[in-house]
C-alpha cells in the first residue's frame, strides 16, 4: 500500500505509515478516526495440545502458553529434570511457498543461536532445541511472574513510577550487555508484553528474541520483513532496515511511556508521544526529561548508548526516591578485610603436637547441634564488617570520644586504657575487616571472641549459637552434621540432611543430599558433605583439611566461593588417588565478626586432638579473620594457607602462615607502574584513611614505588572508612591540585560517591581511578554504575588470565571441572555455574598448595604426617620446586607470602563491564 503523503511503499493490512507515521485511510478518515487495518490472515496453529510428549517422552507440554506470528510458546514439563518447568518455543508457518518456508526456518535457527551466545541473568537460557519431523523446537528457562502488558490490564492505572524505573534500570543493564557483544545484538521488540517480572525474584526479564539480529552487516542490505517490531514501540529507523542498539532504547523509552501512562502507543498514530507529565501529572520533571530524550525520531539525537540513559535513570531513583539501580552480576571478586596485628609468640617456639596418623577412624556419633546452658556471651563486633561481593557498605568507624578528668587520677587511668584499647581498634584493615582488600565491615568497637560452650563435644564437631535472638547466628565447624548456609533454595534440605546425619542416618541424609543439588546444582557446601561420605565408604586412608570461612553474616558469597574451590580441588585429588589416600574435608564457619575466628580456631585444635587425620586449614579469605585465627592454629601445629587475605601485617606473622595472593606491597608496585606507564600519570591525588591497615598500607605501598618512579602526590585527602558523605568535598579540595589520576586506597562502597561526583565536564571530564582489589567487589557499589566505566583496579585473579596471555591450549583442567561439578545438566551460564569467581580461583590454590604439602610429606610409602611436617612441606614449594596454579605460579617465600605472583590490572570498559588490562609478574612456574 502507498502512503499519499510520502509515497512510500507499505506492507498490505497497515494503519499507519512505516515512514512518515501518518493514518494510511482518506484525508477524511484523518481527520475523524483511524482507519481499522483488516484482519490478520489466519495463522497455522500448533499440533500440540496438553499431554503431548516431545524427545522420547522426555517433554511433556502442561499448556499453551500464546501464539502468533512465527511461533507458539508452551509451558511443559522436563521429566529428566524432576519435572522442571520450561517453556518450548514451536516454529509455525502459514507459509506453502517452499522458499518462504525455508527463510522462516533459517529465521527460527537465527533466534536459536542469537539466545544461545546471550549469558545474562535476565534473558531466559537456551537448554535446548531439536528437530521433530517438519517442526522446530527450542527450549528455554521457565520465567514464573506476569508480563507488563498483562500487569497493565489488571491494574488499569499508570504504575508507580519508582517501579518503573527500577524495571527499568535492570532492562537497561540487559541492553547494555546485548550492546556490547561482538557483534552487537539488537532485539527489536521491546515492549510490555515481552517483559515479565520474575515471581520469586521481582525483576524485569527480557524474553522473546525471535526478531533480535547480531549486527554483522549494518550496511549491507537487509530483508526487514521478519524484524519491524511492534507498532507504537519501534522506532522510524527499524522500518528502514536501520536499526541497532540505540533502536530498542527508544523501544524502551516507548514501553516506559506506556508503563507510567496507561497511553497504549498501539492505539495512536506512530512515532508521537504526548509529554508524559500531561497524562500523569505526578511523575517528576526529570522521568519526563528523559522520555522527551529518548524518544527522539533522530536516532542521532536520542541516548546513545544504554549506559547513559541508565546512568539518567539511576540518579533519578536516588534523588527522588532514595534507592539505586539494580547492577548485573558478572563482576565478582573478594580479597578479604583486617585488622591490625599484634604479633603473637606463636609456633617457632610452640612444641608440634603428637604426630597425627593418616587413617579411617571409627565411625562416631555425632552429637545434635545443641545451645550453651549459658547465654553465649555477646559477640564482639569487628573494626569492619566484613564484605564480599555482594556486601553492603561499611559502617563508620568509631571515633574517640574521650574527656579527661584532671580531678580523679583513677578515671584518667581509666580515660588512658579506653583510648589505648580503641587505639588498636581502629587498626583494622580489608575487606571490611580484610583479606588484604576488601571492604570494611562493622563498627569499630571490640569485644573479646565468645569462648567454646560447653556443648562441642569432645572430638570438637558442632555448631553454637553466637546471638540471642528468635534466628541466631551459628559459627563452628561441620562435617555434615550442621548445615550453615540456609538462606538458599536447598536449604530445608539441607537442614533435614544434618538431622538424619546426626542420628546416624547416614543414608536418609545422602538422599537428601542428592535431593539438596538437583535443587541447586552450585551448592559446594553440601556436595562436599557428599564427597566425605564417600571418602569414608571406600575405606581408603584419607587426610583431613578444614576450610576456613564465612557461611553465615554479609559476606556469604565469599564463603559459597571459597566452598567451591576447594569442593573442585577435593574432588580432582580423590578421582586421581584410586586406592591412594584421599581428602575428606571439614567446614569451620567463622559467620560475621573477625574474633569469630578466634573462637573457630581453638575448636579445630580441640577437633585435631581428637582425630588425627586433621594436619591443615584453607583459610581465611579476610585478612583479620585470618590474623585471628592463626595464633590458635599455631600453638596446636596446624598450617593455614589463606586465599584472598593481603595485608601487610600478616608479614611473616608465623612460620604455620602461608597466603597464595600477594600482600599489598605487591599490588601498590603493580598499580604504580601501571599509573606510570599506561595511564601516564604524573600527579596524583591520593585518598587514604590513616586509622585502616588496609587503606593506609596500600596508599603506602603504592606512593613509594609511584614517587621512585618520578610520579608527584600532590594532595593526599585522608576520608573515614564507612563514611563516604566526605568524600565528594574531599574531590573537589582534591581537583583544585589539578591531579590527572585518583587513587583510591579504599573500599567499593566508600569509592561510589566519588565516582558520582566526578565532573563529567571541563578539565576533569576524563579523569581516572585507580586503586586495590577491594574495589573489585560488586556489591559494594549498591547498584550504581555511575562513573563506574572509570575504574581501574588491581586484583589477584581472573577467569580470563589463560585466554588473554595466549594460553588458552594450555588452561588447567580445573575449568572445566568446575562446569562439571556445578553445572552438569548444562543448565546454567555465567558465575557461580560455569564461569569461576575470583575467589573460587584463589581458593582451589589455597587447597591445591596444601595438597601438595601433603603429598610431599608422605612420600616414601609414610602412612602418617603432622601439622608440623605439613608446614615444612609447604616451604619446601619455592624455586624449581613451585607448582602451577590457576591464578598463577605458586611458590612461597621464608615468611609465607607468594614469590612473584601474577597481579592482574583489570579496568571497567565504556559499557561498564570488567576487562583484564594487564597481567603482571609471574604467571607460569
Amino acid at each position: 500500500m502507498e502512503c499519499p503523503y510520502c509515497g512510500v511503499e507499505n506492507r498490505a493490512g497497515v494503519r499507519y505509515c512505516n515512514n512518515c507515521g501518518r493514518s494510511l485511510g482518506s484525508p477524511a478518515q484523518n481527520q475523524s478516526q483511524p482507519a481499522v487495518a483488516p484482519a490478520p490472515a489466519p495463522i497455522t496453529s500448533s499440533s500440540l495440545k496438553p499431554g503431548s510428549l516431545l524427545q522420547h517422552d522426555r517433554y511433556i507440554i502442561k499448556k499453551v502458553l500464546g501464539q502468533g506470528g512465527m511461533g507458539a510458546a508452551l509451558l511443559a514439563e522436563d521429566s529428566r529434570l524432576d519435572d522442571k518447568r520450561v517453556v518450548i518455543k514451536e516454529l509455525i508457518s502459514d507459509n506453502t511457498d517452499p522458499t518462504q518456508l525455508q527463510e522462516d526456518v533459517r529465521n527460527f535457527k537465527r533466534e536459536v543461536s542469537t539466545l544461545v551466545l546471550i549469558d545474562h541473568p535476565l534473558v531466559p537460557t537456551v537448554t535446548d532445541h531439536f528437530q521433530e519431523g517438519s517442526h522446530y523446537f527450542m527450549v528455554q528457562e521457565y520465567v514464573e511472574g506476569e508480563n507488563l502488558e498483562d500487569h497493565l490490564e489488571r491494574i488499569k492505572k499508570p504504575m508507580e513510577e519508582r517501579e518503573v524505573l527500577t524495571y527499568a534500570s535492570q532492562l537497561l543493564d540487559i541492553l547494555d550487555y546485548l550492546e556490547h557483544q561482538k557483534p552487537p545484538i539488537v532485539h527489536r521488540d521491546v515492549k510490555p508484553a515481552n517483559i515479565i517480572i520474575g515471581a520469586k525474584d521481582k525483576r524485569a526479564h527480557l524474553v522473546d528474541f525471535g526478531i533480535a539480529r547480531a549486527e554483522v552487516a549494518r550496511n549491507a542490505q537487509k530483508k526487514q520483513t521478519s524484524a519491524l517490531g511492534t507498532p507504537g514501540y519501534a522506532p522510524p529507523e527499524q522500518y528502514q532496515g536501520n536499526a541497532d542498539p540505540r533502536s530498542d532504547l527508544y523501544a524502551l523509552a516507548a514501553t516506559m511511556h506506556h508503563l507510567l501512562t496507561n497511553r497504549d502507543p498501539r492505539e495512536h498514530a506512530p512515532f508521537t508521544y504526548p509529554p508524559a507529565r500531561s497524562l500523569n501529572p505526578k511523575l517528576t520533571p526529570d522521568i519526563a526529561g528523559v522520555l522527551a530524550h529518548a524518544l527522539v525520531n533522530d536516532i542521532t539525537q536520542r541516548y546513545q548508548s544504554a549506559a547513559e540513559m541508565k546512568r539518567d535513570i539511576d540518579e533519578i531513583l536516588q534523588k527522588h526516591f532514595g534507592t539505586m539501580g539494580d547492577t548485573s552480576t558478572y563482576i565478582l571478586g573478594t580479597s578479604g578485610p583486617m585488622k591490625a596485628v599484634q604479633t603473637p609468640g606463636v609456633a617457632a617456639a610452640a612444641a608440634p603436637p603428637p604426630a597425627r596418623k593418616v587413617q579411617q577412624p571409627a565411625p562416631r556419633s555425632i552429637p545434635p547441634t545443641a545451645r550453651s546452658a549459658t547465654p553465649a556471651p555477646a559477640p564482639r563486633q569487628a573494626p569492619y564488617r566484613p564484605v564480599g561481593m555482594l556486601a553492603g557498605q561499611p559502617v563508620p568507624a568509631r571515633k574517640n570520644n574521650v574527656f579527661f578528668n584532671f580531678l580523679l587520677f583513677v578515671l584518667v587511668i581509666v580515660v588512658i586504657s579506653v583510648i589505648a584499647y580503641a587505639g588498636l581498634g581502629y587498626l583494622n584493615g580489608r575487606k571490611g575487616t580484610t583479606t588484604g582488600s576488601g571492604t570494611p565491615s562493622g563498627p569499630t568497637a571490640t569485644q573479646p571472641a565468645p569462648t567454646l560452650p560447653p556443648s562441642i563435644s569432645v572430638n570438637g564437631l558442632g555448631a553454637f549459637p553466637v546471638t540471642n535472638s528468635q534466628n541466631p547466628e551459628y559459627i563452628g565447624v561441620s562435617d555434615g552434621s550442621f548445615a550453615f548456609d540456609t538462606n538458599r533454595p536447598d536449604g530445608q534440605s539441607k537442614k533435614l540432611a544434618a538431622e538424619r546425619f546426626t542420628a546416624k542416618d547416614t543414608s536418609a541424609a545422602v538422599s537428601l543430599w542428592r535431593q539438596a543439588i538437583n535443587q541447586e546444582s552450585n551448592d559446594a557446601e553440601v556436595l562436599i558433605y557428599q564427597e566425605d561420605q564417600n571418602v569414608l565408604a571406600s575405606g581408603s586412608l584419607y587426610v583431613t583439611l578444614v576450610v576456613g570461612t564465612m557461611l553465615t553474616g554479609s559476606s556469604v558469597t565469599v564463603g559459597r566461593d571459597d566452598l567451591q574451590g576447594a569442593y573442585v580441588a577435593q574432588k580432582e585429588f580423590n578421582t586421581a588417588a584410586g586406592s591412594g589416600v584421599r581428602l575428606r574435608l571439614l567446614i569451620a564457619n567463622a559467620g560475621s565478626q573477625a574474633t569469630y575466628a578466634t573462637t573457630v580456631a581453638q575448636q579445630i585444635a580441640k577437633i585435631a586432638k581428637a582425630d588425627n587425620t586433621v594436619v591443615g586449614v584453607m583459610g581465611w579469605p579476610f585478612s583479620d579473620y585470618a590474623h585471628d585465627a592463626i595464633s590458635d592454629l599455631a600453638h596446636a601445629g596446624i598450617p593455614m594457607v589463606s586465599q584472598t587475605a593481603s595485608s601487610d601485617t600478616l608479614n611473616g606473622i608465623s612460620p604455620y602462615f602461608f597466603r597464595v595472593a600477594p600482600s599489598n606491597v605487591g599490588q601498590g608496585a603493580a598499580a604504580a607502574k601501571y599509573a606510570a606507564q599506561k595511564l601516564h600519570a604524573k600527579q596524583v591525588a591520593l585518598f587514604y584513611d590513616p586509622a585502616n591497615t588496609y587503606s593506609s598500607s596500600l596508599a603506602d605501598d603504592f606512593s613509594g614505588p609511584f614517587l621512585a618512579g618520578g610520579g608527584k602526590i600532590v594532595i593526599k585527602e585522608q576520608y573515614t572508612v564507612g563514611k563516604s558523605g566526605q568524600l565528594p568535598g574531599l574531590l573537589q579540595d582534591a581537583l583544585s591540585h589539578s591531579p590527572d589520576l585518583i587513587y583510591f586506597s579504599g573500599y567499593s562502597s566508600d569509592v561510589a560517591p566519588l565516582l558520582t561526583s566526578l565532573p563529567t565536564s571541563g578539565q576533569f571530564a576524563q579523569l581516572q581511578v585507580l586503586g586495590g582489589d577491594a574495589l573489585y567487589e560488586l556489591g559494594g557499589y549498591n547498584g550504581s554504575r555511575t562513573g563506574f566505566n572509570r575504574l581501574h583496579f588491581t586484583a589477584f585473579a581472573y577467569p580470563d588470565e589463560w585466554s588473554y596471555l595466549g594460553l588458552g591450549n594450555r588452561q588447567p583442567a580445573f575449568f572445566n571441572d568446575y562446569i562439571q561439578a556445578f553445572d552438569p545438566q548444562q543448565q546454567h551460564k555465567g558465575y557461580g555455574f560455569t564461569r569461576p569467581s575470583n575467589d573460587t580461583i584463589l581458593s582451589y590454590d589455597a587447597m591445591q598448595a596444601l595438597l601438595e604439602g601433603c603429598r610431599r610429606a608422605l612420600t616414601g610409602g609414610k602412612q602418617s604426617t603432622t601439622g608440623a611436617d605439613l608446614a615444612t612441606a609447604l616451604r619446601s614449594i619455592t624455586g624449581s620446586r613451585s607448582i602451577q596454579g590457576v591464578s598463577g605460579q605458586i611458590a612461597f617465600g621464608p615468611d609465607g607470602n607468594p614469590l612473584d605472583k601474577a597481579i592482574v590490572v583489570l579496568v571497567v570498559n565504556s559499557g561498564g563491564f570488567i576487562q583484564i588490562e594487564s597481567v603482571q609478574g609471574h604467571f607460569l612456574k
